[in-house]
C-alpha cells in the first residue's frame, strides 16, 4: 500500500517539528517524529484497527499517538494521511469545508 500525504499533513508535520524543536530541543523532536512515522507504518500494515469517523469525511479513520491524532482514508492502494492534528484541537474545525478532496 502506498502512503501519501496531503500537503495540510505534511504543513501539520512541519508546525509540529517546528514547536518541539523549540520547547524540547533537537532529540526530542527527533524522537517524535519518528514515533509518527513509525504509526504510519503501523497503520498502513493494518488500518482497520483504527477507530472510524465518518462524520469527519468520508472514509476517515482516526488514529492516535502521542499528543496527536492522526487522521486518514484508506484504499487496497493507498494510506492517505489527511491531516496530524493535536489530540486538543477541534478536528472539524481545521478541516477546510469541503477537505479532503
Amino acid at each position: 500500500m502506498k502512503l501519501v500525504l496531503t500537503e495540510a499533513a505534511l504543513d501539520d508535520l512541519r508546525s509540529i517539528r517546528a514547536h518541539t524543536l523549540e520547547r524540547w530541543g533537537k532529540q526530542q523532536e527527533a524522537r517524535y517524529l519518528n514515533r509518527l512515522w513509525a504509526r504510519f507504518e503501523t497503520i498502513r500494515a493494518d488500518p482497520a484497527r483504527s477507530r472510524p469517523r465518518q462524520d469527519l469525511f468520508p472514509g476517515c479513520r482516526i488514529a492516535p499517538e502521542g499528543s496527536h491524532v492522526i487522521l486518514f482514508r484508506n484504499s487496497q492502494e493507498t494510506l492517505e494521511i489527511v491531516r496530524v492534528l493535536h489530540a486538543a484541537m477541534d478536528c472539524k474545525r481545521h478541516l477546510a469545508p469541503g477537505e479532503p478532496l
